[in-house]
């Protein structure tokens, strides 16, 4: 709780959201199709949001250098495969760099996370009229 004009206001938070998988129920029988996952990463917003935000600008600063008109996405494959702004990765050295840098923000910052998995097949099975893959793990994930 945060003290406001004299009142008492609730602590307010930024919450961002990534799916992995397929929302449709097409094409089941693909394990690859058939799960949803969805992933929620809580920062309460006037302290920990702050300080994550700054150290994550400050390692893109680092690595990147200064790109206020085009800035680095964090794209895992566009990582992994060293394209765009990550062709600075094919340098062992500097990758190493990068890896530690990128865990210790990580590391160090506050956070909750939340990671909701449906199997869209039991839910078919189970439910003559499902909700929508998506709509049901964001309910869970909010609950």
């Amino acid at each position: 709780m945060h003290i406001v004009n004299g009142g008492v206001r609730p602590a307010r938070y930024r919450l961002y959201i990534d799916e992995s998988g397929d929302h449709t129920f097409n094409l089941l029988d693909d394990p690859a199709r058939r799960y949803l996952a969805l992933l929620g990463v809580w920062f309460r917003q006037a302290d920990d949001y702050v300080s994550f935000v700054d150290a994550w600008e400050r390692l893109k600063r680092e690595f990147f250098g200064p790109r206020p008109d085009a800035p680095v996405i964090f794209h895992r494959e566009d990582i992994l495969n060293r394209r765009g702004p990550f062709f600075i990765l094919r340098n062992d050295a500097t990758r190493n760099r990068f890896d530690e840098a990128l865990l210790t923000v990580i590391a160090q910052a506050r956070f909750t996370l939340v990671c909701v998995v449906i199997d869209k097949q039991e839910q078919l099975d189970a439910y003559e009229d499902p909700f929508h893959p998506y709509d049901y793990c964001l309910a869970a994930m909010l609950e």
